[in-house]
């Protein structure tokens, strides 16, 4: 079996520290056994209060909802690790004023920046035409946390407007297969048996 490298987005990130029992033992077996990667961004663990000032006007209730989901998050990565499954934090592929601390990010060629700014213009189309009003840093972080997948084997989202959006744009950007491995995207619902059943299925693919 091939060397494989899985990239989670936040809400796959958060399903699968669920997982239990002998679910968590035949998964943590499987990726053992194949050497694979799990992989996340810093997205994930820098998005706290301070930096939604530079996107939105913020207010003590969203502030205290902010802290929360920054919470879980960081739970979610000591679970899991303390279950030996391990999640390497990489930096992002692409700097974002605003939600990415300086040093965690690399910088991105003008096609990679194109191809975020269409991905984040799609993703907010996407969030609109099914009547949801998404805040613009999540969006900027959807984008963000996508971009950050290339070069992976595999993105496994449980968001349905990131995973057409994905779609929709990245087949206008074959240039970017020059620079990197495009991912095949992994979408899933947000339950821990089914994102690790949808990561090891994609695995024997391989």
């Amino acid at each position: 079996m091939a060397y494989v490298k899985f990239f989670l987005d936040t809400n796959a990130l958060l399903a699968l520290s669920g997982l239990n029992g002998s679910d968590l033992q035949v998964f943590k077996d499987r990726i053992e056994a194949s050497d694979s990667e799990l992989n996340t961004t810093n997205i994930q663990v820098d998005e706290i209060t301070k930096h939604i000032k530079f996107h939105e006007p913020v207010r003590k209730k969203h502030e205290k909802k902010v802290q929360s989901y920054q919470q879980k998050i960081d739970e979610a990565l000591k679970t899991l690790k303390s279950k030996g499954i391990n999640v390497r934090i990489e930096a992002t592929k692409i700097p974002v004023a605003g939600i990415i601390r300086a040093g965690h990010f690399r910088t991105a060629s003008k096609e990679v920046r194109k191809f975020y700014n269409e991905l984040r213009k799609e993703i907010d189309g996407c969030e609109k035409a099914k009547g949801k009003i998404k805040p613009l840093l999540n969006i900027a972080c959807d984008a963000t946390i996508a971009v950050s997948s290339l070069n992976h084997d595999f993105f496994v989202t449980s968001d349905k407007c990131l995973s057409e959006s994905w779609l929709k744009v990245i087949g206008k950007y074959e240039i970017l297969r020059q620079q990197f491995k495009i991912p095949k995207i992994i979408y899933t619902k947000r339950y821990p048996k089914e994102v690790a059943k949808r990561i090891l299925e994609d695995l024997e693919s391989k």
